[in-house]
């Protein structure tokens, strides 16, 4: 029996804030959109219908186009956002070096990945490991909590490899988990909590593995440090 470890850690409200910002300035061109809300009430502050999403749009939402069209703006990477981001990010690749004890050259995810879950409603249409997807099996993961994350509106992360054994992964605002998502089983239940949860996930590896990677299955997005990843030395320079 092989039992999945986790670690949570707190990030700084610095960090925490600027995210957040960030994600309610991208709604500002929404129309009807509220000027003064809490990300847990979105659901509310427009007509959406109770099953947004089918399998294939978890990625594809009005609000994740939002999010993601900031990445692609010019000054991206002068952003509060992208400054805290790749603070964090550093942050916990120094952990992780520290917890593998392999110090060589690592890549990082150059964006993270949004993730909404609606009441009524999933952030990611299946359980699944991330390997079903192309990812290479030396992903170290990393979920950070935008607002709440709790019992049915928390990632469900598999304790013991191949059991699927499913636990709540309860989090709250600003805190984050470290964890091994690439052969672990894991996915969404029903959101019963009458919020909106919003979180982030990003992912570290070795850029030695990425050698030979195929490119993933949903979006043939290649799994390089020219496309998916970067390395932490461009990053650092970015």
């Amino acid at each position: 029996m092989t039992q999945q470890k986790i670690y949570i850690v707190k990030s700084q409200d610095i960090i925490k804030n600027a995210f957040i910002s960030h994600i309610k300035n991208s709604f500002a061109s929404i129309k009807y959109l509220k000027k003064d809300y809490d990300l847990s009430d979105l659901h509310n502050l427009i007509n959406i219908e109770n099953k947004i999403l089918q399998k294939g749009t978890d990625q594809s939402t009005l609000f994740h186009k939002s999010i993601y069209s900031t990445f692609d703006k010019p000054n991206f990477f002068e952003t509060e956002f992208w400054v805290n981001y790749k603070k964090l990010c550093f942050q916990i690749l120094n952990k992780i070096k520290n917890k593998t004890s392999y110090f060589g050259e690592w890549a990082i995810q150059r964006y993270p990945t949004i993730r909404i879950q609606f009441p009524n409603n999933l952030s990611v249409f299946e359980f699944h490991r991330d390997t079903n997807y192309y990812h290479p099996i030396g992903e170290i993961n990393c979920f950070y909590a935008i607002n709440e994350c709790i019992n049915s509106s928390a990632l469900h992360v598999e304790k013991n490899l191949g059991f699927e054994d499913y636990e709540p992964l309860n989090l709250k605002p600003g805190e984050y988990a470290i964890l091994n998502t690439s052969i672990y089983k894991h996915g969404d239940i029903l959101n019963k909590t009458e919020k909106t949860r919003i979180s982030m996930d990003f992912r570290f590896i070795p850029a030695k593995s990425l050698s030979n990677q195929k490119s993933t299955l949903t979006k043939s997005i290649k799994l390089n440090t020219e496309s998916y990843f970067i390395s932490e030395k461009s990053m650092e320079n970015q």
